[in-house]
């Protein structure tokens, strides 16, 4: 029975809900593109607002779901970069010649997908707010009808995605019959690594397999490129940020409620899969020469890394998990926006190498920018990125990870050769130098450009600030 409690904890899920309809009313009263766009600024604005004045507390809401200081965060973080997906949205479709309200009612549905899947303590409701998402991330990903590519990479992840959700349900399914439980809260009675028939293992081996695709961990990365190139750019950042932190939020939930990582065969599954992602990421990141690809490569290696903290199996692997996450939905943010920011309605997206050279010489702000991004992504010090690794290893050296640690320097080292030849290609002048194009933006652009910026620096040199919102 839902309480009244109950409903205050979840009204930004309610505010996003309701803001939906009002959205999808207003288009069938009148076409205002810009209008569209307010309400949905105003609905992720009010949905955060409430989530910031709730409580910070541990409590059930309803079976289905489970309110903590990790999801309050998470929330909170996917709520706030839809916001500035939103931002960046605004410019990027105006110039389009589509019918455009509509993807204001898929961004935000998709993003309610995305928080009810971090506050997910049942299969049943992650698995309902796993379709929210998935479809209105099809739908997005293929919202511009013109580009054929980008048809074709919607079906794509249609298919990919409905193998995945596959994967996951049957692996659910073996877990439920070895335990006779859907609630993660009474999964954590079941008994540690000697009871793990083999039933349950083969359960948590197809969870692993469906979670893979969703998170792109090698090897069930290989739509992550296609999709990333081929869908708008705003849909790219929120397929690399939301969609995979969501994902990986309910992955590390499930597994440390089971236990799972107490099994070894489970853990070195795991260990495989994180090792394989940073260094296959990374090294396929040094031959691309388009940028939206190299930016997919670079997010299969974060998200190996990513997998340093989750496998650490302690609260502070949920903390520098945590705190990764943040570092790097930050950092990708920001290099789409970048990419967002320098889209032009005759020449598309600069989404080649080549497109920016020259830049810092024509456009030295935007340039110093995108190059301080680009050190955060290689995890340079003074960074976010710099500290959301130092993090991750502390936490994977209490735990006594090393072969996890040294595989996390030696591919991040790697990584930084491609994150410095972008840098290398601003510095460079030449005869045929790119005219880069910058669109009417908005002020509200131009200070969420100017907020991650800032935030990337605060993140790399006062970090507790940030471990503090955490709250764990």
């Amino acid at each position: 029975m839902v309480t009244l409690q109950d409903i205050h904890f979840l009204m930004p899920e309610i505010v996003m809900a309701v803001g939906a309809v009002i959205v999808m009313l207003a288009i069938a009263v009148k076409r205002d593109y810009t209008l569209s766009y307010g309400l949905t600024l105003a609905t992720f604005l009010a949905a955060f607002g409430i989530l910031v004045l709730n409580p910070t507390e541990t409590r059930p809401v309803t079976e289905l779901l489970l309110a903590d200081p990790l999801g309050k965060f998470l929330s909170g973080l996917i709520i706030a970069s839809a916001f500035i997906i939103t931002i960046f949205s605004y410019p990027y479709f105006r110039i389009q010649k589509e019918v455009k309200e509509e993807y204001f009612i898929l961004l935000i549905l998709a993003t309610l997908g995305a928080v009810l899947m971090t506050i997910s303590n049942h299969f049943i409701s992650f698995v309902i707010s796993l379709e929210i998402l998935s479809v209105s991330v099809f739908a997005l990903i293929g919202y511009l009808k013109k580009l054929e590519i980008s048809i074709e990479a919607s079906i794509k992840y249609l298919i990919l995605a409905a193998v995945a959700t596959g994967f996951i349900l049957f692996g659910f399914s073996l877990i439920y019959l070895s335990t006779g439980s859907m609630s993660l809260a009474q999964l954590t009675q079941t008994p540690a690594e000697g009871s793990f028939s083999l039933l349950l293992l083969t359960g948590l081996g197809l969870t692993i397999v469906g979670f893979g695709f969703k998170m792109a961990l090698v090897p069930f990365h290989f739509w992550t490129p296609d999709i990333y190139s081929a869908a708008p750019a705003p849909v790219s950042t929120f397929v690399a940020t939301i969609s995979k932190g969501a994902a990986f939020v309910f992955l590390l939930r499930l597994f440390y409620s089971i236990g799972g990582l107490n099994n070894d065969n489970i853990w070195v599954v795991f260990a495989v899969l994180a090792i394989a992602s940073m260094f296959v990421g990374n090294w396929l990141g040094l031959q691309q020469k388009n940028l939206k690809r190299l930016l997919a490569y670079s997010s299969i290696s974060h998200l190996g890394y990513l997998m340093v903290g989750f496998l650490a199996f302690s609260d502070d692997g949920i903390r520098s998990s945590a705190f990764y996450l943040t570092a790097y939905f930050a950092s990708i943010l920001a290099a789409f926006g970048m990419i967002t920011y320098l889209t032009s309605e005759h020449d598309g997206e600069p989404y080649m190498i080549e497109n920016y050279r020259g830049l810092f010489w024509s456009k030295p702000w935007l340039a110093a920018f995108f190059t301080l991004v680009l050190l955060s992504l290689a995890g340079i010090p003074f960074t976010a990125g710099f500290m959301g690794k130092f993090y991750l290893l502390s936490s994977g050296m209490s735990a006594g990870k090393i072969v996890l640690l040294l595989s996390l320097v030696v591919s991040s080292t790697i990584g930084l050769f491609y994150y410095l030849k972008v840098v290398q290609v601003m510095l460079t002048r030449s005869e045929t130098q790119h005219e880069f194009y910058i669109g009417k933006h908005s002020i509200l652009m131009q200070a969420v450009v100017a907020v991650l910026f800032v935030v990337i620096l605060w993140m790399g040199v006062f970090p507790s600030a940030f471990l503090s919102m955490i709250g764990m």
